[in-house]
């Protein structure tokens, strides 16, 4: 994935709210992070306990060309896909109606209207768009669980299919509450935080998510009406 693929990724995701995307080995803990890793690896194995998880709600995205909204709903299966069936308001893109996408660990495909938004090719390329969805739709525990998926460590910060992570914990909730996404390319980042979220079990559910796609300074708001999980 070069640091272009990356980039364009993070502004996509952030210009429709991860839904419309168009793309152009573990490190070691640090000294003192034994009790948050340990936390983490708690998060990791309640997140292996999800099946699915699904949702409805409403993507709010700004920048300085306006705001649009998308009214959504999602499904989530861990490890298998991440689908999204919508409708864009119009705005400052140079479309809007009816938005599906659906990104599995490998590829992912996404329609306006039926139409792919990629027209010479059938899917965006790359392993980046599922996580960088998962990110931002969902958050930081459910990034940890596709971290240990890929085989990769489990750190405060830690390198995984190319992208840098960084992970803050609620001390209150032992959940993670803010987390990074980057490449090795420092321009290229999303922050995201949970604002607000509900337990179901193990879980820790998201109900309002923010986010800020840098360095194009997208601001993405992310609201469930309703989310449950489906827990073996």
């Amino acid at each position: 994935m070069t640091v272009c693929t990356f980039r364009n990724l993070l502004l996509s995701a952030g210009l429709v709210a991860a839904f419309v995307l168009a793309g152009c080995s573990g490190r070691a803990p640090r000294p003192g992070e034994s009790v948050a890793t340990g936390r983490l690896e708690r998060i990791v194995s309640d997140a292996a306990r999800i099946e699915k998880v699904e949702g409805t709600g409403k993507a709010r995205v700004e920048n300085r060309l306006g705001e649009i909204e998308i009214e959504f709903s999602m499904v989530y299966e861990p490890g298998v896909a991440l689908e999204f069936e919508g409708e864009l308001a119009p705005g400052f893109l140079p479309f809007h109606g009816e938005v599906e996408v659906l990104s599995t660990p490998d590829t992912t495909l996404a329609f306006v209207n039926g139409i792919p938004l990629v027209p010479d090719r059938a899917s965006y390329p790359g392993r980046a768009v599922y996580p960088a969805l998962i990110a931002i739709a969902l958050g930081g525990d459910y990034l940890l669980g596709w971290i240990s998926g890929e085989g990769c460590g489990i750190a405060e910060r830690v390198e995984c299919a190319g992208i840098g992570f960084e992970f803050d914990l609620d001390d209150e909730t032992g959940h993670v509450k803010a987390w990074t996404l980057k490449h090795e390319d420092p321009d290229g980042s999303f922050d995201g935080f949970l604002y607000s979220s509900r337990r179901q079990g193990p879980l820790e559910l998201p109900e309002i998510l923010t986010g800020m796609a840098h360095p194009f300074e997208v601001e993405v708001y992310v609201e469930y009406y309703e989310i449950s999980a489906t827990i073996r």
